[in-house]
């Protein structure tokens, strides 16, 4: 037990390049943190479904990164913004997977990135009731044209608009205008999951073993 201790000091004061380890010993043994998904993994799949399709013309579903920062700071809204985020990108992944002109016998992107999605949910911080609130908000807001202008929006504000984007997006999932804008923007999908909503690691240790 002394030596794994001293090996887990030594890893956590020099910083030794083998595995990130955890502060924490499990049966004489320190317990690796492993990434909760590579999104690189994501982004390189979409990339080679991507790169046939047509750039969309028009507004983009997904707010600009400049407005989108301002949301992935903050947990909550980052978390319950992604839930809806993926909600709307699986379904069209479902939708067009009959149509992936990269489709073999051994692997199917289409397929793929429909399994890559349950798991970034699964990487999304659970809100519990949070969420509520927030989509309260945007059902009752009408408007997709605020008086006020995105750049001077509060982050609330962009979850809000975000938001009602995304919902007017489902609306009219089965249009091939909609479903090309989704599959156009997928291809910068990683970018908009990384932030305080989205968990780094597994957290099996504090999940799993109840370490708090």
């Amino acid at each position: 037990m002394a030596s794994a201790l001293q090996y887990c000091f030594l890893i956590l004061i020099f910083g030794i390049p083998m595995h990130e380890c955890a502060a924490v010993l499990l049966n004489g043994s320190c317990l690796p943190v492993e990434p909760c998904f590579d999104l690189s993994v994501m982004a390189n799949i979409a990339e080679r479904v991507s790169k046939d399709v047509i750039a969309a013309d028009g507004e983009k579903i997904l707010l600009k990164h400049s407005s989108f920062d301002k949301i992935r700071k903050k947990k909550n809204l980052h978390s319950c913004v992604l839930l809806k985020i993926i909600h709307l990108f699986e379904n069209v992944l479902e939708k067009t997977k009959k149509n992936d002109v990269h489709n073999t016998e051994e692997f199917n992107h289409h397929l793929e990135l429909i399994h890559i999605m349950d798991q970034l949910r699964n990487c999304v911080y659970k809100t519990k009731n949070k969420c509520k609130t927030l989509y309260k908000m945007s059902d009752i807001t009408t408007t997709s044209s605020p008086m006020i202008s995105e750049k001077n929006m509060n982050p609330n504000q962009l979850a809000v608009l975000q938001l009602q984007k995304l919902k007017s997006a489902i609306k009219r999932v089965n249009d091939v205008h909609i479903q090309e804008g989704v599959m156009d923007e997928l291809k910068t999908l990683h970018l908009y999951m990384q932030g305080k909503g989205f968990r780094k690691n597994t957290q099996v240790i504090k999940e799993t073993h109840g370490i708090s």
